[in-house]
């Protein structure tokens, strides 16, 4: 019995105290909501000059009860969030805008040659675009760059055929791409992030936000509730290195893309903001996801010929 006793003294030591969580104030409350960019906050050229400020690997839990993505509730999802800034030397006074995705399902219309393809395609477009700013810089992506950001299932015969795959396994090869595009973006210069410079400081560069796009559908829509927002697809590129002294290569189209507030009718779209993620619109669904997990907001499409597919469904415009 003694023994006994011993052992169970010796493994009662061994365990660690369990930290009691109190509610109170911490270096983690959030004191005041961030400020938004503005129109005033452009440039001439209608773009906006800011810093990347911050990249997060985060996750978000679709409930069984969650209105979109169906084969996904229950599961545990990644969530890659670009934070951007505007230079003030005050953080206080200073603008932010995210930019994020999340995990798309696997179904027949999201196959190669589906209708639905493109929520799978915009999000590789955005992270190459974003890969070609920051760490490519015209180089070409390596065979092993290309391994570690390939999902990992196919979901198609040789025929082009839909192939059912566990959702599981789909979040799983999602999470996984993710995860490795985010350590090669934080490590890509020799360790380092990619998005900042030798001394540690955020490269400065210019980025395009949008209010409102045009589309030959149905005219001008809000990109996000009538806020300024990145669109939905990088088109001929939404964001560059700002070099002192030159010219920005991309541009405001004006004649279908707006960043001044106006009166438009309102257009009926998903609600799919998750909380956590204010001033920017989610890219990795189109389906409304209801529930405690997620937030009000409106997810914006850019318009045909400014790299949106022309063959995408004319009720999301």
């Amino acid at each position: 019995m003694a023994e006994n006793t011993e052992v169970k003294a010796a493994g009662a030591q061994a365990a660690p105290a369990k930290p009691t969580r109190r509610r109170g104030i911490s270096n983690e409350t959030v004191g005041t909501t961030r400020l938004r960019f503005s129109h005033v906050d452009a440039k001439p050229n209608g773009l906006f000059v800011g810093h990347l400020d911050d990249v997060q690997l985060t996750k978000v839990d679709i409930k069984e009860d969650s209105a979109g993505m169906p084969s996904f509730r229950g599961i545990e999802l990644s969530r890659l969030v670009f934070t951007f800034a505007s230079n003030e030397e005050d953080k206080a006074k200073r603008r932010y805008q995210t930019l994020s995705f999340l995990p798309v399902e696997s179904n027949v219309n999201t196959i190669p040659g589906g209708k639905e393809e493109w929520k799978i395609t915009r999000i590789f477009n955005y992270l190459k675009h974003i890969l070609d700013v920051y760490v490519l810089r015209g180089a070409s992506m390596t065979a092993e760059m290309e391994d570690a950001l390939a999902l990992s299932f196919e979901d198609f015969d040789e025929n082009g055929e839909y192939v059912s795959i566990d959702p599981k396994v789909v979040a799983e090869a999602w999470n996984k791409l993710f995860a490795n595009f985010f350590n090669l973006f934080n490590t890509a210069k020799d360790g380092a992030p990619a998005w900042k410079t030798k001394d540690g400081k955020p490269i400065p560069v210019w980025f395009k936000l949008l209010r409102y796009v045009k589309s030959s559908k149905s005219g001008w829509s809000e990109v996000d509730r009538g806020n300024l927002a990145f669109p939905t697809y990088p088109g001929e590129g939404v964001i560059e290195v700002f070099v002192q002294n030159t010219a920005p290569t991309i541009k405001l189209d004006a004649t279908r893309e707006a960043i001044k507030p106006m009166n438009i009718e309102k257009n009926k779209k998903p609600n799919l903001s998750i909380p956590g993620n204010p001033g920017g619109v989610d890219m990795g669904t189109t389906a409304a996801i209801m529930g405690s997990e997620m937030g009000m907001g409106s997810y914006g499409f850019g318009a045909p010929g400014a790299g949106v597919d022309e063959d995408m469904p004319a009720d999301i415009f």
